[in-house]
């Protein structure tokens, strides 16, 4: 556990250094106690890891398949548990609030607990999107260092080279990799922030704005939606940082070194637009025809929310420009569209299309045998073939994802949740998309549902739970329980 605990350490001091942005917020506002409160919790985590840090460093560091997904849980649980701490010293929450918003920041889930954040100190306010921005590229960086090259769930690593990684043990390539992705992730949110100041909102918004669009998020710095800004210009920005941050980090890749051969055999990418857009104008048609004229709605402001909408719903980021906005269209349409999310190598949640990709792939091919049982036909989407070993590890991941789901399902309705909610909770939290459950599935004259806020503390743990295991691909976990590689150590 050794090479575990020396890169645990490593994330620890960077994380511990993250906090100085939200400090300078506090003293910036006159809010001393809690950039007092910031650097102290920053100054001991820094100072624990750093202490790990360097007894370790001259140690030998055996580091294996199995221990690279130890580090992932671990580093999502315990970053986790780390950010927690100024919610519970600063925001005075309960400590399975305090939790539930930590886990639902990290994770670039968006659930909340605050309902009244004009009451919140802004300083807080940061700290939560930073929260988001820092999940979005632990998201990235666990994606293209450990899940791709161990192949996990199949994700593809045919084209992970062009983020300079062939292997992970190379510690040189590794360092090479985490420059480069966070380099182009830092470059792609200033340019975000950039945008929305232009567009005409406040600084700090802008910025709050940035990390949770980027990271597709969903956390917004004030008391209701995006529409409360009545900025159509920044919405506009935000939804291209929304399909930037859901398209595939190495598709990105291929467009700014003009590699066209690649871009023309990639799908994932183009699929995610693609869906989006259709979405966007079914929402745009719907939307206008609830209106009943183009007076109460002309068609370019249905057009607008419509796209937002769907392209928020598309990416897993769950910001809204209306209330109830999600559920204008039927609820199993929105919760399939939810599972499968956005595409691999990206901050969106959910299943992916590269896999689902896969499933239409051979389920088109096994409809084939049907006829011509001794056919032979190439099994390709884009550029990615599909054999066998494939799409077993494709297979495994989807019905590890949905028995997750229902598990998680059955338990939130133990907790005496009505089942249709404890679903929607369920695939919300799995697939990172947490606004989905508190977009206003029933009519109007009904009991609401409970809001986050109202869960008891275990239902809060189960949330937090399908949070963590839909951000590290289900199957990491049971990598790193495997009951055989431990029992031989």
């Amino acid at each position: 556990m050794t090479g575990t605990l020396y890169f645990l350490s490593m994330l620890l001091i960077g994380f511990s250094g993250s906090m100085v942005l939200p400090a300078a917020v506090a003293t910036a506002a006159g809010d001393r106690n809690s950039a007092i409160d910031f650097l102290m919790i920053a100054a001991l985590v820094a100072f624990v890891a750093a202490g790990t840090f360097v007894a370790l460093r001259g140690r030998r560091k055996r580091f294996d398949r199995v221990q690279s997904y130890v580090l992932l849980v671990t580093a999502w649980v315990v970053l986790s548990a780390v950010g927690a701490v100024p919610f519970l010293t600063i925001g005075a929450m309960s400590p399975g609030n305090a939790i539930f918003e930590a886990v639902s920041g990290l994770t670039t889930t968006g659930g909340t607990v605050l309902i009244n954040l004009d009451k919140v100190p802004f300083a807080l306010i940061v700290w939560r999107a930073e929260l988001q921005w820092l999940g979005g590229l632990l998201t990235l960086l666990g994606l293209t260092l450990i899940s791709a090259p161990a192949g996990i769930g199949g994700l593809p690593d045919r084209h992970i080279r062009l983020v300079g990684i062939e292997g992970y043990r190379d510690r040189q390539r590794l360092t090479a990799a985490v420059r480069d992705i966070s380099g182009f992730y830092v470059a792609v949110t200033l340019a975000c922030i950039v945008l929305l100041l232009i567009s005409g909102i406040p600084t700090l918004d802008a910025v709050c704005l940035a990390f949770s669009t980027v990271s597709t998020g969903g956390f917004v710095p004030v008391s209701g939606m995006v529409s409360s800004y009545a900025n159509p210009m920044a919405e506009v920005v935000l939804m291209t940082f929304m399909l930037i941050g859901a398209t595939s980090l190495l598709w990105q890749r291929m467009v700014l070194l003009g590699r066209m051969q690649m871009l023309k055999q990639h799908r994932e990418s183009y699929s995610v637009i693609i869906l989006a857009c259709v979405m966007g104008l079914v929402y745009a048609a719907v939307l206008f025809r609830a209106a009943g004229s183009a007076s109460v709605l002309s068609p370019l402001q249905a057009l607008r929310e419509g796209m937002f909408t769907a392209i928020s719903l598309v990416t897993t980021t769950g910001f809204e420009v209306r209330e109830a906005g999600f559920a204008v269209l039927p609820l199993t349409l929105i919760l399939f569209v939810a599972l499968v999310g956005g595409g691999t190598f990206s901050t969106a949640g959910g299943l992916k299309h590269y896999r689902v990709g896969g499933m239409a792939v051979q389920a088109y091919r096994e409809l084939g045998r049907l006829v011509y049982p001794h056919a032979i036909r190439p099994a390709h989407f884009g550029s990615q073939a599909y054999d066998i070993q494939l799409m077993k590890a494709i297979w495994s991941f989807f019905v590890a994802a949905i028995f997750i789901v229902a598990l998680g399902s059955l338990a939130l309705a133990l907790e005496n949740m009505n089942y249709e909610g404890a679903l929607i909770a369920s695939i919300a939290s799995f697939s990172n998309i947490g606004t989905l459950y508190s977009s206003g599935w029933l009519p109007i004259d009904a009991p609401r549902w409970p809001g986050y806020a109202d869960f008891n503390g275990p239902t809060k743990l189960i949330l937090c739970a399908l949070m963590i295991l839909g951000r590290i691909e289900v199957l990491a976990l049971f990598g790193a329980l495997n009951r055989t590689y431990w029992l031989r150590r």
